[in-house]
């Protein structure tokens, strides 16, 4: 039997603690699981390199997301290594492999009848000129 298991994607933006690892783990018991019957198992995850905490980190530090990145990348990827994790692929977003893969992914999935464009209101900041991801977004309760 062919199997993929696709781990999460930790967001690169600062160290692992024993909540990633708790999350992480299980898809590495079942991929020698499934090693161990014989199956034929791909296991992949990686490094998400994009996203609001990776640049939330990079402002803070006066960095650029792809420094931010690559730094905890390359943590991540060593700390896999010595914990023994089994992955077949252990990549990040920011890898041009990746970047290629989901244009194709993506293309071709746009083209089925289960994806439809939809405009949705956006918060922008004026003082940024940008729109703001959720969490950068506060709401004011009334209670007049």
């Amino acid at each position: 039997m062919k199997i993929l298991i696709g781990g999460a994607w930790p967001y690169a933006n600062g160290s692992l603690h024993i909540g990633h690892l708790a999350g992480l783990l299980p898809a590495d018991i079942i991929a020698r699981y499934h090693r161990a019957k014989g199956d034929d198992v791909y296991f992949v995850s990686g490094s998400d390199c994009f996203g609001t905490p990776v640049a939330i980190r990079a402002k803070q530090e006066n960095r650029t997301p792809q420094e931010i990145s690559d730094f905890y990348h390359n943590e991540f990827y060593k700390c896999f290594l010595k914990l023994g994790f089994s992955y077949d692929l252990y990549g990040k977003t920011s890898s041009i492999q990746h970047q290629d893969f989901v244009k194709d992914f993506h293309s071709k999935t746009y083209k089925s009848p289960y994806i439809y464009e939809k405009s949705v209101p956006q918060a922008f900041c004026e003082n940024c000129n940008a729109f703001l991801a959720d969490r950068f977004v506060k709401f004011a309760r009334c209670f007049g």
